[in-house]
Order: structure tokens, then C-alpha cells, then sequence
């Protein structure tokens, strides 16, 4: 999904045919036209976003051609820049970051022959000239390899990956440096146990803080795991393994953005989504809502936006409602109607109601320590004035006692 500087979105997914569509939607996430962009069989694709508005796409074609499109005010133009060779490679997933006249694809391959061997290349475009890296090569399992990519604010661009060492997945990190043009050639291993690592996910920040997410498989239980890189005397980077609230039985990607200086991490168990978030970047984290659903209508969606839509956000995937309305779980800022999520309304109002309950329960609990403490207030008045009452009384009596005395004498005086 692509939000332009108008805070308007273009949806793009894969229809019957595998031919790419997108949807318009305008700045209240109503859907206004839905479109096709052609009609050809589509193996993968990536789009992106940028500051001129121009939305940049790139798509692997069944022929084995990579198409490149550019979206520029309502238009479309495109041209074939490779020929990948579908006979004796599998490819994995494609990424695009699009800036004015620099175009950076990141894709991996494996061959045929030993799929579970898989190299991830990088190719820049720069005024129509292309300059191609190889990043890295590592194991996975076969047809397929987990691996995710971010940017910062100076154009490094991080990339997280997972790796079998010894029958086990890893996580490693590895970075490409913008001003020197080159990747760093001794990634970091952010893991060591001997349990399966899945799912990595690399998010980067406003403030240039770079997170890690994965699951832990253990006994078919998957545990969310978080770790931040850490500066070690303000000159070293170590990623530190940051504990946060148990959350298992995890599947799909957890994923994580910022919101007005919070950040989130949203994750989905077998029927409930939820999130976690931090008020300090990370260094500590809390247990935020949850609800139980049906996931029919939930996506999770890769997100590209002009720089100047959102200013407060920083979101490169989420996880959405697609409806008529598009409704974005757990992230305020983008759903400016403030509609209710319709499937989550239910369980909303349901838990809103019990919230009510509760609060009219403590209501009533907070009264009856009110009238507790008015009674308290009563019996002590009432203590103070039987006080008074019997030392008036043991006052009258000695006056009754002492004039008794003296009548006695007056009427028996002997």
C-alpha cells in the first residue's frame, strides 16, 4: 500500500489471476475506484512510494521478466529491466525503496539444484544506470528464505535474516552502508540457542533505533522474542536481548511500528490479536489490548508513505481490516474516520460493557466506603455526646448526692 501526500492510499494486491489490482482509497480510508493494472500472471511484487508522489512498483512476471513501473499523476509507464531464469532458480521475496532518480530492489534466489543454498543481491538504479552487490549467502529451508529489510534516516539500509547452522535457525543482522556504497561483510549473530528461530522482522525508528523481532519454536509453541542494538561505550553495537511480556502460541509475523514517540509491537495468536508498546524506545515494554476475532477479513499489509503524510507514524507493514473502509488494527493515526473495526466491534463493545460493569461496581464499592466511613463519623459523634451525657449525669448525680446530704442533716440533725 502506497499513502501519498495527501494522506490518500492505493491498495495493491494479486487478483484471481495473479494480474495486479489497486484499489483508491481517499483520506477518510473510503474506497472510491478499483483498478488493474494488467493482466499478465505475476510470480511477486513490491511497491513503493516517493517524495515527488511517483509510486514505484517492480514485479517478477511468470515469462521471468522484471517489469518496472513508475505511477506518476494518474499514469502509468513501465519497462522490462532483467531476465530472471525461472528454469533453474527459485526466488524469494522482492523489496523496492524509491527515492527521485535512485531506485534500490533487494530480491533472493536459489538455484535448483541445492535450493536450500540462497544468495540475496541488491540492485540500485540511479538516473537509468544499474550497479548490482551481492549481500549474502546462507542457508534455509528449501523454496523458500526469511529475510526483512528496513531504511534510516541516512539511507543505510538494515536487513534481518534467518539462517540454519546445525539444524537450527539463527538470526543474523547485516547493514549497507549509504555514503561508502558497500555491505558489511561480518554480520551479527543475534542468537545462540538451540531452538528454531522464525519469523525475523528489523524495524528502524525516527530516532534511528533498530529493533529486532522473532518467534521461538519450541514443542510446536511459538514465543515472541524482542532485541534492540545497543551502543557499548557509545562506540560499539551489541543487540541486547530486551525482556518483554510473555505472549506464546504466535504465528504470522509479529510486526512492529511507531506511533506520536510509542512504539508497538502487534502480534496474532490463534484467535486474538493484540499489541505490546513503549514509551522509551524499547527499553522497557507493556501489555497493551487484545481482542478475540475472525481473521477472514485481516491482512497484514506492506506500507510505503510520502514523508510528510503521517509525520507522527513510522510504519512499514500492518495489520488491517479490508472492507469497504479500510481500518488499520491498532493504529489511530491513519484511521481518521474513527470508525469501530467492524468484526472487532462486538468483542469491543462486549469488553467495553464489562468495563462499564466494572466501573459501576467499583462506584458502588467506593459509596459503601463513603457511607462506611459517614457511619464511622456518626457513631464517633454519637460515642463523644454518650461521653457527655454520662459525665453530665455522674455530675447531676454527685449535685443530687451532696444536696440529698444536706437535707438528710437539716431534717435529722441530731
Amino acid at each position: 500500500m502506497a499513502i501519498n501526500s495527501h494522506e490518500e492510499s492505493i491498495l495493491f494486491c494479486l487478483g484471481p489471476e495473479r494480474d495486479i489490482e489497486y484499489r483508491l482509497f481517499n483520506d477518510f480510508n473510503t474506497l472510491i475506484d478499483k483498478l488493474q493494472l494488467n493482466k499478465n500472471k505475476v510470480l511477486k511484487y513490491s511497491i513503493a512510494i516517493d517524495n515527488m508522489d511517483k509510486i514505484h512498483l517492480v514485479a517478477l512476471m511468470n515469462s521471468g521478466e522484471l517489469n518496472y513501473f513508475i505511477y506518476d499523476n494518474g499514469n502509468w509507464s513501465n519497462t522490462i529491466i532483467a531476465k530472471f531464469d525461472l528454469q533453474s532458480k527459485v526466488y524469494g521475496d522482492i523489496y523496492i525503496f524509491g527515492e527521485e532518480n535512485n531506485i534500490n530492489i533487494i530480491y533472493s534466489y536459489a538455484n535448483l539444484i541445492n535450493s536450500k543454498l540462497w544468495t540475496i543481491q541488491h540492485v540500485i538504479g540511479y538516473n537509468n544506470t544499474w550497479n548490482q552487490y551481492s549481500v549474502i549467502k546462507f542457508a534455509s529451508h528449501r523454496n523458500s528464505a526469511a529475510y526483512v529489510i528496513d531504511k534510516d534516516t541516512l539511507g543505510n539500509i538494515q536487513l534481518l535474516y534467518g539462517s540454519i547452522e546445525d539444524y537450527t535457525s539463527q538470526i543474523y543482522h547485516t547493514f549497507y552502508n549509504f555514503y561508502a556504497k558497500i555491505w558489511n561483510p561480518s554480520p551479527s549473530k543475534l542468537t545462540t540457542s538451540k531452538i528454531n528461530k522464525v519469523s525475523p522482522y528489523i524495524f528502524v525508528d525516527t530516532k534511528n533505533h533498530i529493533h529486532s523481532l522473532w518467534l521461538e519454536s519450541l514443542d510446536n509453541n511459538h514465543i515472541l522474542k524482542y532485541s534492540k542494538l545497543n551502543t557499548l561505550d557509545g562506540k560499539k553495537y551489541i543487540w541486547k536481548q530486551i525482556k518483554i511480556p510473555y505472549i506464546s502460541d504466535c504465528y504470522n509475523y509479529p510486526i512492529m511500528f511507531e506511533e506520536n514517540n510509542l512504539l508497538k509491537i502487534a502480534y496474532i495468536k490463534s484467535d486474538t490479536i493484540g499489541y505490546l508498546y513503549s514509551a522509551d524506545y524499547g527499553d522497557t515494554w507493556y501489555e497493551g489490548d487484545s481482542f478475540n476475532t475472525d481473521f477472514s477479513n485481516i491482512n497484514l499489509i506492506k506500507v510505503s508513505k510520502h514523508d510528510s503524510a503521517y509525520k507522527n507514524i513510522k510504519v512499514n507493514h500492518i495489520y488491517a481490516l479490508l472492507e469497504e473502509k479500510l481500518n488499520f488494527l491498532f493504529l489511530d493515526s491513519i484511521n481518521s474516520s474513527n470508525v469501530a473495526y467492524s468484526n472487532l466491534k462486538k468483542d469491543y463493545e462486549k469488553s467495553s460493557l464489562e468495563n462499564n460493569k466494572l466501573e459501576e461496581i467499583e462506584t458502588k464499592i467506593e459509596n459503601i466506603l463513603n457511607n462506611q466511613e459517614t457511619i464511622n463519623d456518626l457513631l464517633l459523634k454519637n460515642i463523644d455526646s454518650q461521653k457527655r451525657v454520662e459525665v453530665n449525669i455522674q455530675s447531676l448525680i454527685d449535685i443530687l448526692s451532696n444536696k440529698k446530704n444536706s437535707l438528710f442533716e437539716k431534717l435529722f440533725k441530731w
